[in-house]
């Protein structure tokens, strides 16, 4: 038995072909007393075309494309309407709070004002791209992407429920968009905002951020860390959660993890115990210093300390997240192993740090490659500074072993080059005070 294509509207059955034909908001089945060979099936196919072409010319006539369909036409299925049915896929998903939220603000702002209930067969990818390119006069290319996840899982599910025949989404591709690179402080920075935050907030404030500085955790998991998750003994905190939107939730990866501890993050957390450690194991290590309740998101201390510290110490305005990026900065250009720096910050593999950061891993040798590099193709003055350039090439070749043509062109000297290789010491970092 042959098979049809998909989104082809050719369906072959064990001893016949189903169609189906979407029209004005309409779904028809028309059964065909044909049996389901490749041949068949490829005609009926051609027959589709040539009905979808009719269709979007407004000509289809359906008693004479179909004139014995009435004894085996099922009765024709209204559509639903897209902001029916797009309430109704949303309402079955299981999402996080915050994607749920999200997915709802596209669907309910956006997507159902542009669609209302229009029939989900009669939406063209050609108006959603109008509705991208107006987007791009107020939001960047990224939310504009963020804004067609949603759409996309409405049209598939419409294809699921064999309720169209193919989705408009099929052709609509996401903007492309630069990312922006990671933008840490250095280390004169990040003791200078320490210090500022020691001054003149509250403990708890200059607690949570240098902690933050010296552990790479991200904010929403640093703000939901308990008491519990502390290890003493080994000196290390176990990453289990995180806090966004007021709601608890897995970690961005979805997996526990284990950060090891330096001595000034053990004596961080000693501070911080006279603030929230008597309350239990289970409360959170960093509360708001202004409510003594958790932080409900990360926004907040942001918006009260964090840009208010910046703008007052005259640095670069930078959102709070990179005091992670500030993290793994440091570690590499201090020689730590990349792989142990990738374990800390919970990545699933070192791919992700090797491309976020590979200008501090180049950084990180504190010049010694570009001093070989300097070694290996400088000019010594001394025994050439008397002979001309083209000689001087000649000599340098000859001494090499290369063979030089009557051209002039030097061959590429086949002796292998000695080279001396610095084994990694894989050594943590250390934030000293």
């Amino acid at each position: 038995m042959g098979r049809g294509r998909k989104g082809s509207g050719v369906e072959p059955l064990k001893s016949c072909i189903r169609v189906r034909i979407y029209r004005q908001g309409e779904r028809r089945t028309v059964t065909l007393d044909l049996k389901p060979t490749v041949a068949n099936i490829r005609a009926t196919e051609r027959l589709m075309a040539r009905v979808r072409q009719e269709i979007e010319l407004g000509i289809f006539d359906f008693a004479a494309t179909f004139p014995d369909a009435e004894t085996r036409d099922q009765d024709a299925v209204s559509i639903t309407g897209f902001a029916t049915f797009a309430r109704r896929w949303l309402n079955s998903m299981v999402l996080e709070k915050s994607t749920y939220s999200d997915y709802r603000g596209a669907i309910e702002n956006l997507w159902i004002p542009k669609f209302g209930e229009a029939p989900l067969d009669a939406i063209k990818p050609s108006q959603i791209r109008e509705v991208n390119i107006a987007r791009l006069a107020t939001v960047c290319p990224k939310t504009v992407n963020h804004n067609l996840i949603p759409l996309r899982g409405i049209f598939n599910a419409a294809l699921d429920d064999e309720l169209i025949e193919r989705s408009p989404m099929a052709n609509v591709r996401n903007l492309k968009f630069q990312k922006a690179r990671p933008d840490p402080f250095d280390r004169e920075e990040m003791e200078t905002i320490i210090g500022f935050m020691a001054d003149r907030y509250p403990e708890q404030v200059a607690n949570f951020y240098e902690f933050a500085f010296g552990t790479g955790m991200r904010p929403s998991e640093e703000i939901a860390m308990a008491w519990g998750d502390i290890d003493w003994k080994r000196q290390s905190v176990r990453i289990r959660r995180a806090r966004v939107r007021h709601v608890i939730k897995s970690t961005k990866t979805n997996r526990e993890r284990d950060i090891d501890l330096t001595d000034r993050m053990i004596a961080v957390l000693k501070r911080q115990k006279a603030h929230s450690f008597m309350r239990g194991l289970d409360t959170p290590v960093f509360l708001n210093p202004a409510s003594g309740t958790p932080w409900p998101d990360v926004q907040d201390q942001r918006k009260l300390y964090f840009h208010p510290a910046l703008k007052r110490l005259g640095l670069r305005s930078r959102d709070a997240y990179q005091t992670r990026h500030t993290y793994a900065t440091l570690a590499l250009m201090s020689g730590v192993n990349p792989a142990y720096i990738s374990r800390q910050l919970g990545h699933t593999t070192t791919a992700m740090l090797f491309s976020t950061y590979s200008r501090w891993i180049d950084g990180g040798d504190d010049g010694r490659e570009a001093r070989k590099m300097n070694a290996a193709f400088s000019r010594p003055e001394s025994e050439f500074a008397h002979i001309s350039p083209t000689a001087e090439r000649r000599s340098i070749s000859q001494r090499a072993g290369a063979a030089i043509d009557f051209n002039g062109l030097e061959q590429v000297s086949t002796a292998p080059a000695q080279l001396s290789l610095v084994t990694p010491t894989g050594i943590e970092p250390v934030f000293s005070p």
